[in-house]
């Protein structure tokens, strides 16, 4: 099977949007508009034939039925996680002919995924892949488009967005890695990183202002976790942000209900200063978790450039940092409340609030398990005593970090069955990370015998939770046959001596300056076999 083609998704793993968070509608705004949107349901369900293309992929030749189902299926999964769209807004755009076919192309490249393969056949043949040609549309026009040297418009950064997420979720690459710098060039050529200054040239309204800042948070978002994932180097400088965080949550965005802000705060990104400050980051969330998710992601990034820094060139500066992230992630339990770091939903919680939450945790955890990892620079400049083992005093704090991994698929146990079809598919990748920790530490011989049932049952948690995540996102595959590979060596010992090493290449792994991107190297596994 092709890995880029969306599995057949199952009866628990509904095409249409999940309880209370569906596609954020909002019926006061969108009364007037009713008679542009369709039953998804009902279109998805229609008999062979009953709509079709008419000249190609283009999306402007698409019948208006399969506009809105691709259009409907784009609110019901993307925007949860990547609110780029007022909806109201939108759809009066759509009526107006005013939605470039660009944009629309780059939309249904990654909503068309979410159709069943049944369906992608009626709609679109046999054997066809929409999704990619879909994408092939939306880069050509994107391309044109970028060789101007006019201004950048937001419609251009959004659509560099979806190009980008499209691409990095097929499977860790170069290109994905490439598109992803190239939205963020192009929101600084839009000047988006400075909508709150004095500098920022554009007048708009409140309500455009606010949609901006989403875009570009958006775009920053995407950044951080692609070079997370990659261990790449960052495109955005934090210290040049002078774009304050939204004050609407998504939810509200989406309806276009717009929260104004008449002296807006531009947020202090460094994450030592700000999870250190009075109140943390609950002082700044507009009431739904997005703008603690964006400090979650800082303070991931933080951990991840650090760590890459301290790969190449130690530094007193960066060893300090270290610590001082290391009592940060130790103490998160003081700066946020105790309930929050509990898996179930609260009886007051939205769906949208509870999986942005789990998706916290997840990404704390993920954070608290890579900044625990063993450095070579730092094992090589250790002092120790003639009866110390250099690699054994280095895995000690790694070991310990393990509860980490396993934490990550407690939340996992309880991730409810919606979530995967709206979920930031980044996680999939926190997955893959904490199953290979998991699978080396249960290999190093350094797990006790008491944990080695928990680690199992853990490991389980992980791979189920994977491979339910490949009926949505291709990536969810590659990782998935990775791990495949991966596992059919677990019955070995490894020579503890190797273990930083292959701790390195897993962290690496999905690097777009690896060999193979995505694969774990196998031949590092048997020369560590004792």
């Amino acid at each position: 099977m092709d890995i880029t083609t969306p599995l057949e998704p199952s009866d628990s793993f509904p095409i249409n949007s999940p309880p209370e968070s569906h596609s954020f509608l909002c019926e006061n705004e969108l009364l007037s508009l009713q008679s542009t949107e369709l039953n998804t349901s009902s279109l998805i369900n229609m008999p062979h034939g009953q709509f079709s293309i008419t000249d190609g992929l283009h999306p402007s030749a698409l019948l208006p039925e399969t506009q809105q189902l691709l259009i409907s299926l784009y609110f019901d999964h993307i925007q949860p996680s990547f609110p780029l769209f007022r909806k109201p807004v939108f759809y009066a755009d759509l009526i107006a002919n005013n939605i470039p076919d660009m944009l629309l192309a780059a939309m249904f490249a990654v909503s068309s995924r979410f159709l069943p393969s049944r369906q992608v056949c009626k709609l679109f043949g046999d054997n066809s892949q929409p999704w990619d040609d879909f994408s092939r549309i939306a880069q050509q026009a994107y391309q044109d488009e970028i060789l101007k040297n006019d201004p950048v418009p937001l419609t251009v950064v959004k659509v560099a967005c979806l190009l980008a997420l499209y691409e990095s979720t097929k499977a860790p690459s170069r290109q994905g890695w490439l598109l992803v710098n190239n939205a963020v060039r192009l929101a600084l050529m839009a000047q988006l990183h400075q909508i709150d200054t004095r500098d920022f040239p554009v007048t708009v309204s409140a309500a455009e202002k606010e949609e901006w800042r989403f875009v570009w948070w958006t775009v920053w978002r995407l950044d951080c976790t692609l070079n997370v994932t990659a261990c790449a180097p960052f495109g955005i400088d934090e210290q040049m942000i002078g774009t304050a965080l939204v004050s609407t949550t998504v939810e509200d965005f989406t309806c276009n209900i717009v929260q104004t802000t008449t002296f807006p705060s531009i947020p202090e990104m460094d994450p030592v200063k700000f999870w250190t400050s009075p109140g943390g980051p609950q002082v700044c969330d507009a009431g739904d978790g997005f703008n603690i998710h964006l400090f979650a992601t800082s303070l991931l990034r933080a951990v991840s450039e650090c760590q890459q820094r301290l790969n190449i060139k130690p530094t007193v500066e960066d060893i300090k940092r270290v610590a001082a992230l290391v009592d940060i992630l130790a103490s998160l339990h003081l700066i946020l409340p105790d309930w929050f770091f509990e898996p179930s939903r609260r009886d007051t919680e939205s769906v949208y609030c509870h999986r942005i939450r789990l998706e916290i945790i997840i990404m704390l955890n993920t954070a608290r398990l890579i900044v625990h990892e063993p450095l070579r620079q730092l094992i090589q400049a250790m002092d120790l005593s003639p009866n110390q083992n250099s690699h054994t005093v280095s895995l000690e704090s790694w070991c310990d970090s393990i509860s980490f991994a396993e934490a990550i698929a407690r939340v996992l146990d309880s991730w409810p069955s919606a979530y995967f079809a709206i979920s930031d598919p980044i996680i999939t990748c926190a997955i893959w990370h904490a199953y290979c920790a998991m699978t080396l530490y249960s290999m190093s011989g350094l797990e006790s015998s008491t944990s080695d049932a928990r680690t199992q049952t853990s490991l389980e948690s992980l791979r189920i939770s994977l491979e339910r995540f490949t009926t949505y996102w291709p990536i969810a595959r590659v990782l998935q046959g990775s791990l495949q590979e991966f596992r059919a060596w677990s019955w070995a010992t490894l020579d503890v001596r190797r273990i930083v090493l292959l701790i390195h290449h897993i962290r690496t792994a999905l690097s777009p300056f690896a060999s193979d991107p995505g694969k774990v190297d196998v031949k590092l596994i048997c020369d560590s076999v004792l």
